[in-house]
C-alpha cells in the first residue's frame, strides 16, 4: 500500500532545526521515511544516529548537488560521474538508504541528440556496473522544463523510460516526480502506464507553488487512486515547502489517501 516519505530539505526546518532534529520531528509527526538531497553538507554521523534512534528510513539521497552535476551527454565527464555514484553508494549503504537520485544533465549544442542519448546510456551502464552487488539502485529523475531544466537531455517521462528500458538494468529505474511531470504537461498515467515496473520511487507536491496536498488546485485523491489501481505500493515522497506546519503534513497526506481509496472502492 502507498505510504508517504518527506523531504527534510523543504520541511521540518522550523525554528532552525538541524537535519538530525528534522528526522526526529518527521518521525514524531508519523513519517517512517525521509529524504535528503546532497549528503556532503550533512552531519552524517548525527543523521545516522537520528535515523537509528527513531527507526526512520532514509529513502533517497542525491548523487550530486544540482548546481554541480555531470553532463551524461559528455563522455569526458563519465569517469567523474561514476566516481560520484560509487562514493555516494558507499555512504548510502552506511545510512541504510536504498535509492540514489541522478539527473542526466543538459543537452550539448552542436551534437546530434541520438549521440547524446547513446552517451547517457553508456554513462548509466558504467554506473550500474560500479554499484552491482550493493543494496542500492539508481533512480533517473526528469525535472520540469519551465523552471529547472529548459535544456535537459531527458525532456519528459517517456524519454527517461525509453532509455531505461533499453538499458534493462535491474538497479536502474525511474524517479517519477509528479510535480515536475504536471508542469511538463503530462496527463495522469501518461508514459508510466504499463511501465510501473520501471518506477522505483514517486515524489509529489501540489501546484501552483510546490506546496503540500490541498494547498493548490490539483486533484491528488484522483492521482493517488490511479497509482493505487496501477499497482504502486511504495513511498510517495512529499517534496514540498509547506504553507502550514510541517507537523500536519503526514495526517494531511494520509487523509487524501483515504479519500483516494474510497474513490477507488466506489
Amino acid at each position: 500500500m502507498i505510504d508517504f516519505s518527506v523531504s527534510i530539505e523543504l520541511a521540518f526546518g522550523e525554528g532552525g532545526r538541524s537535519f538530525p532534529d528534522r528526522v526526529r520531528a518527521a518521525a514524531a509527526a508519523g513519517f517512517t521515511a525521509v529524504e535528503i538531497w546532497d549528503w556532503r553538507d550533512k552531519p552524517l554521523a548525527q543523521l545516522g544516529a537520528a535515523l537509528r534512534d527513531t527507526g526512520t528510513k532514509l529513502e533517497t539521497l542525491c548523487v550530486e548537488d544540482w548546481r554541480d552535476k555531470c553532463q551524461l551527454a559528455a563522455p569526458a565527464e563519465h569517469a567523474e560521474f561514476v566516481r560520484r555514484v560509487l562514493e555516494t553508494a558507499r555512504v548510502a549503504v552506511e545510512l541504510g538508504c536504498p535509492k540514489l537520485v541522478v539527473l542526466a544533465g543538459d543537452r550539448i549544442a552542436g551534437v546530434a541528440l541520438e549521440a547524446q542519448l547513446a552517451a547517457a546510456h553508456d554513462a548509466l551502464a558504467q554506473a550500474s556496473d560500479a554499484i552491482a552487488g550493493l543494496p542500492v539502485e539508481l533512480l533517473v529523475e526528469v525535472v520540469n522544463r519551465e523552471f529547472e531544466g529548459p535544456n535537459a537531455l531527458l525532456q519528459d517521462s517517456l524519454s527517461a523510460l525509453t532509455l531505461l528500458r533499453r538499458l534493462g538494468r535491474p538497479n536502474l529505474r525511474f524517479l517519477y516526480d509528479r510535480y515536475h511531470a504536471i508542469l511538463n504537461g503530462e496527463p495522469r498515467g501518461w508514459a508510466i502506464e504499463g511501465n510501473m515496473s520501471l518506477v522505483g520511487h514517486i515524489q509529489a507536491a501540489d501546484l501552483p507553488g510546490r506546496h503540500e496536498f490541498g494547498a493548490g488546485t490539483h486533484d491528488w485523491a484522483a492521482e493517488l487512486c490511479w497509482l493505487e489501481q496501477a499497482g504502486y505500493a511504495g513511498y510517495i515522497g512529499i517534496e514540498a515547502t509547506p504553507l502550514g506546519p510541517s507537523e500536519a503534513l503526514y495526517e494531511g497526506a494520509t487523509a487524501v489517501l483515504r479519500r483516494a481509496i474510497r474513490q477507488g472502492a466506489g
